[in-house]
């Protein structure tokens, strides 16, 4: 009776393992590649040419949710989920080819068709040319966009607010014209927004302060005009903020020393006048401040306190007067000073930190003396 027992409980066993195969083999059918997907990847692939690296050698068979570089599917629904293909990084790939990728170009609007991407990354190919398909804000389940490092050109979607899930978006290093379209405004969960190293004009969206949930905003190296909008002063996660090498013009709004997580501010390179603020100088947060290469006035406010620690503070080539602010000796740190090429005059303090600067931090001013100048007469 035992052993009938013992059989039966074996055959049962079996049973189980024997459905459970066949609901994995079943399941593993139904989420293999999409046959529509796989047909728009084909057609993606055919606008582009990879002579070097050979990442599309990879994509052949019918199933693209294996062993396909790059690209990855949701295997519940065999979807593709994610196409990513950087010609930068630390992938084997790259690494037995001994370089850096190279593709030339267009990304082929068929990548719109891929309707459940979440993540898209075409980055760092040097020579992919042509326009961002404006098709590709119909893909909205995508979370990261990532383009950076392309030769891209053309305007940004004017309909790119419909992105509403997404948290990155990086265009940078690329040649992409146009205005910044003010639909920006409404991915309100964006985190990540690098439009650096582009030709994009006109001015920054008035209620760019609406991306409340942003931690980094890179806009550098454009040609941007208008003022800075004072919205950016209400966004609480606001950690950097680049708009360096533009050509902003209009003051620095005092509101930025109270951003609460500001801790890199890059302003160099543009048309500013009017004052430094002494609500910026006096930020706790504050690490890194560039504000070199305006057309700022008037003297450096003596705001600095015992909290205040610049890894970097750059005020130089502006038209600054007055002496240098006695408080910065009350500093926690100040690791690099440039103060060069304005009108200031006076005594440089003596101590901490000017102790360890050089004499190019003072340079080309009207009338500074003391160490590491020369001595005051």
């Amino acid at each position: 009776m035992a052993a009938s027992s013992s059989s039966s409980s074996h055959h049962y066993h079996f049973l189980f393992f024997y459905l459970l195969l066949v609901f994995a083999v079943s399941t593993a059918t139904a989420a293999s590649c999409s046959a529509a997907d796989r047909a728009a990847l084909l057609e993606f692939r055919s606008t582009l040419s990879d002579p070097y690296i050979g990442v599309f050698s990879s994509w052949t068979g019918s199933d693209c949710c294996s062993q396909w570089y790059g690209v990855s599917c949701d295997p519940s629904t065999g979807r593709v989920a994610d196409l990513i293909l950087r010609g930068e990084s630390e992938d084997p790939i790259i690494a037995r080819a001994g370089r850096s990728g190279l593709m030339t170009g267009r990304i082929s609007p068929a990548i719109c068709r891929l309707n459940s991407l979440s993540s898209l990354i075409i980055s760092d190919w040097k020579q992919i040319s042509g326009p961002i398909p404006p098709c590709i804000t119909t893909l909205t389940s995508l979370r990261i966009l990532d383009l950076v490092g392309n030769r891209l050109s053309g305007p940004l979607p004017a309909d790119i607010g419909k992105f509403s899930h997404l948290t990155l978006l990086n265009v940078a290093d690329n040649q992409i014209s146009g205005s910044i379209p003010k639909s920006l405004t409404q991915i309100t969960g964006l985190m990540h927004l690098n439009l650096g190293n582009n030709l994009l004009t006109g001015s920054i969206p008035s209620n760019f302060g609406n991306l409340k949930m942003l931690s980094r905003a890179l806009l550098g190296r454009n040609q941007i005009s208008g003022v800075i909008p004072s919205s950016i002063s209400y966004m609480n996660r606001l950690a950097d903020l680049d708009l360096s090498e533009n050509q902003i013009s209009g003051s620095i709004p005092a509101s930025f020393g109270s951003m609460p997580v500001l801790s890199s501010l890059y302003l160099d390179s543009n048309s500013l006048t009017g004052g430094i603020p002494a609500e910026v100088l006096g930020s706790k947060g504050l690490g890194i401040l560039n504000l070199s290469r305006n057309g700022l006035e008037g003297s450096i406010p003596d705001a600095f306190t015992s909290k205040s620690y610049f890894t970097a503070m750059d005020l130089s080539y502006n038209k600054l007067t007055g002496d240098v602010p006695k408080t910065l000796l009350t500093a926690a740190f100040v690791g690099h000073l440039d103060l060069s090429h304005n009108h200031l005059c006076g005594r440089i303090p003596t101590g901490s930190p000017f102790d360890h600067l050089e004499a190019a931090s003072f340079s080309n001013n009207d009338c500074l003396c003391g160490w590491p100048l020369q001595t005051c007469k």
